[in-house]
């Protein structure tokens, strides 16, 4: 835990670890720099910036040790920033005083507010005003970044875009600091759905490419940098064949099954057409209804039976032949006791009404409907030749990334053969190096990158 402590400050600032000088080119005067530019062109408008650092926060007391925070605060002071217009969380001693600090910074009284994660996590609402976040140093999980630029990517700010920096020190312990939030979001990318195909793994990938890319800027190997981004193409199009032949998949079943429906729908056209050339008038006094071998003419008096006969049968375990009605034969469906059958070369279903009358006029009205169904079936027979005919050419469609897709998985293993060589001659090369002058050549070669690549629009 030392060794990584001392690796992640001294790619802070190799003065938290050693006596050094002050590196012009360090992560301090880097975001010095940007803060005060920033700070400097929003002066009129009075907009405010958030700057998160973990380690070397402040120091109470007398016996104060060197802290990055005091020092991007004198050196902004030292630059024309009137020093009531920086914070730090920590001076607040309780919930009231950091209430009191947050109204502030809405307000635009201070404008570079600075603290830890923990500190300045869920319940900082000083988004009104904020125009940029600053990643002075890489937490160790995921959701601590997505919980830092939560307080700027957030409802409620007025700035339709905002700036998002994050600093890496090249050839430092930032590159294994931002290698482990690509490893974790990835993992929880993938423990988080099983379908590479729906939308929110892009959400949660995303992250994790940004991380890998990050880690290539610290590492200072331009090879690591093509790496990232080529992996990052690799997985895009890759996500993107997967979806691609789902597609095909859904596509070939969806034809399978409209194939497989036009003989089911023709053969109920053909026998709606036959039972109209069967079905008799029922209508006003034409009404008839065998039940039980005896003809009703009466409805209410038929109905009543059927309900009766209904309520009898409740407990059968098949269909029950109960009579005839206008030339199809009736019968009850235990299992369903609320609906009767009429059934001629097609299988229609009636309902069994409280009232007498409700389930004759039920009976009646299946029997005129015929004409409705059969233009239904043919419509729908239609609608699936059209369908088909609209499916087949996307069937075999192939994917039309393939050529370029073999051709970055090709230059992957390329990079990822030249970078396993590079790293067997950096190992042979420091282990025959003494300690002291690796650690000279960190102190003397230290430098900055910075990560200006997120530019993110706000909804308001």
């Amino acid at each position: 835990m030392g060794v990584t402590g001392d690796g992640r400050k001294a790619a802070l600032d190799l003065r938290l670890v050693q006596k050094s000088r002050d590196h012009p080119e360090s992560k301090i005067n880097f975001a010095t720099r940007e803060i005060f530019q920033l700070w400097d062109q929003t002066k009129n408008e009075r907009l405010t910036q958030i700057v998160f650092c973990d380690l070397s926060t402040p120091q109470q007391g007398t016996t104060k040790k060197f802290s990055v925070y005091d020092d991007l605060k004198a050196k902004l002071v030292q630059l024309g920033v009137p020093a009531e217009e920086i914070a730090f969380i920590q001076d607040c001693d309780g919930d009231a005083a950091k209430v009191a600090l947050f109204k502030k910074v809405r307000a635009g009284r201070v404008r570079v507010l600075m603290g830890s994660t923990q500190m300045m996590g869920t319940g900082t609402n000083v988004q009104e005003r904020l125009v940029a976040l600053h990643h002075i140093d890489a937490p160790w999980r995921p959701a601590d970044i997505e919980q830092r630029e939560g307080r700027i990517l957030r409802q409620g700010n007025k700035n339709p875009e905002v700036k998002i920096f994050r600093y890496v020190t090249e050839g430092s312990f930032d590159a294994y600091m931002w290698g482990v939030l690509e490893t974790k979001a990835k993992f929880i990318g993938q423990i988080m759905t099983k379908e590479s195909h729906v939308r929110r793994i892009e959400d949660l990938d995303a992250p994790a490419l940004t991380y890998a890319e990050v880690k290539a800027i610290a590492s200072g190997n331009p090879l690591v940098m093509e790496k990232a981004q080529v992996d990052a193409e690799v997985m895009r199009l890759n996500r993107l064949r997967s979806q691609h032949s789902e597609t095909l998949f859904i596509t070939r079943n969806s034809i399978r099954r409209a194939q497989e429906d036009i003989p089911r729908l023709e053969q109920k056209i053909t026998n709606i057409q036959a039972d109209m050339g069967t079905r008799q008038n029922t209508k006003g006094d034409a009404f008839a209804i065998k039940i039980e071998s005896r003809t009703y003419e009466n409805r209410e008096k038929a109905g009543a039976i059927l309900n009766r006969l209904a309520e009898k049968h409740h407990l059968a375990t098949k269909l029950v032949d109960v009579g005839e009605f206008a030339g199809f034969k009736l019968q009850l469906w235990p299992e369903r006791i609320k609906e009767l059958v009429l059934r001629g070369k097609n299988a229609y279903v009636a309902n069994i009404s409280d009232a007498p009358l409700g389930t004759i006029g039920s009976l009646e009205h299946v029997v005129r409907s015929l004409d409705e169904r059969i233009n239904e079936y043919r419509s729908e027979l239609t609608g699936t030749q059209r369908r088909i005919e609209e499916l087949q050419p996307h069937a075999h469609k192939p994917f039309e990334h393939e050529e370029k897709l073999k051709g970055l998985i090709q230059r992957q293993q390329e990079i990822v053969q030249a970078l396993d060589l590079t790293k067997d001659q950096a190992s042979n090369s420091l282990a025959a190096e003494p300690i002291a002058v690796v650690e000279e050549s960190v102190q003397e070669k230290q430098s900055v990158a910075p990560v200006e690549k997120q530019t993110r629009k706000l909804t308001v």
